[in-house]
């Protein structure tokens, strides 16, 4: 039963694969009953289980791969946050409002009293 799982997900997996790519994907048949199979037959079916592993290896290995080379995405910037101190207006941006929020209240302090750097507004 393991057999007919294993040739399943293989034939599946190659199916779905072949989608991404154009190369020529080696297709595996279910088989029923062994007991008629000449010792051929079932030489072949190995060679064939072989080759489909081998492909699917390769494609295994290919996603993974490209997985790890591809940078992370930086933290699109959706929140917006602004202080008012003295008449002044400071802000700062961040992928979350409390970034944004101490982004904000960073730029206030490093231009103004701190005292008044505070009480800050946020958007997204």
């Amino acid at each position: 039963m393991k057999f007919y799982s294993l040739a399943a997900i293989v034939v599946t997996v190659l199916t779905f694969g072949s989608m991404a790519k154009a190369e020529e994907v080696f297709r595996i048949e279910v088989g029923r009953d062994y007991n008629n199979y000449s010792q051929r037959d079932l030489q072949r079916r190995v060679w064939e289980l072989e080759r489909a592993v081998q492909q699917l290896q390769a494609r295994v290995f290919q996603l993974e791969y490209s997985r790890v080379a591809a940078p992370a995405p930086k933290p699109v910037d959706t929140w917006i946050c602004k202080v008012n101190a003295m008449g002044v207006t400071y802000s700062g941006t961040g992928a979350t409002k409390a970034v944004a929020e101490q982004a904000a209240i960073e730029d206030c302090k490093a231009k103004a009293e701190d005292f008044f750097c505070k009480d800050a507004k946020c958007s997204q």
